[in-house]
């Protein structure tokens, strides 16, 4: 055995195994994509979208569930691939960045890669940002979620997985997009503002938790992180 099948146990152990768990977990996650990832994509649900690495499909089955219409996907398990075509259709079995060198340049309005980057070596990494970057039509996003380099908590998912290779600050990932050519990126941490249940006490009290936190921090190290949960959301906008 090697470390891919890591993955695969992983794959099997999440029990998404038929097109009614994909649904399901669409549903379980439509509260967190509607409060981050919605307000990043064309009001226009009619213009291409196209998600990356795209697993099992729940992502591009909440895509359909919200209205788009131009949905596709790829990735590189066959395994996957089949569940993802059973609920969101148009997906690929390829290399991601092979794909996107062979799509047509200033096309997609959105990009999408949920618990991607993580996975790539640098090299790889930039050579998406590259295609991502061809690929998408001027005002487009590329929409990323990766371990938060920012955060002390980032070991807690970035050695979670023996497949993940690295990650990245805001930071780096602000210069990264500044090399390829993106216009400007936005950050949204994935904490408190996504809790559904009780809002009315928990949101108040995870930013009040937040501030102290990052006031600790500042006088503890001098540094001023501002996203500190376990994951981040990027937008790279072209």
């Amino acid at each position: 055995m090697n470390h891919l099948d890591y993955y695969k146990f992983q794959a099997e152990a999440r029990s998404v195994n038929s097109p009614e768990d994909v649904r399901r977990l669409a549903l379980e996650k439509a509260y967190q994509y509607d409060r981050l990832v919605r307000p990043w994509l064309p009001r226009e649900t009619g213009r291409p979208l196209a998600e990356l690495a795209c697993g099992h499909g729940s992502f591009l089955c909440w895509l359909r569930l919200r209205g788009f219409s131009d949905v596709s996907g790829v990735d590189s398990s066959e395994a996957q691939v089949t569940l993802a075509r059973q609920v969101a259709g148009g997906v690929e079995l390829d290399d991601v960045n092979r794909w996107l060198a062979k799509q047509p340049a200033n096309h997609y309005a959105a990009l999408v890669g949920i618990d991607l980057v993580e996975h790539l070596p640098k090299d790889d990494f930039m050579e998406l940002l590259q295609g991502a970057f061809a690929a998408l039509a001027p005002g487009g996003s590329l929409v990323l979620r990766l371990p938060n380099g920012d955060s002390p908590l980032v070991g807690m998912n970035l050695f979670n997985d023996i497949t993940h290779v690295w990650t990245y600050t805001s930071n780096c990932l602000n210069s990264l997009a500044q090399m390829h050519g993106f216009a400007r990126t936005e950050f949204a941490n994935e904490g408190y503002q996504t809790i559904r249940d009780q809002r009315w006490l928990k949101v108040p009290l995870g930013w009040l938790s937040a501030l102290m936190l990052r006031t600790l921090l500042q006088a503890a190290t001098r540094e001023k992180p501002q996203h500190l949960g376990p994951n981040l959301w990027a937008r790279l906008v072209k």
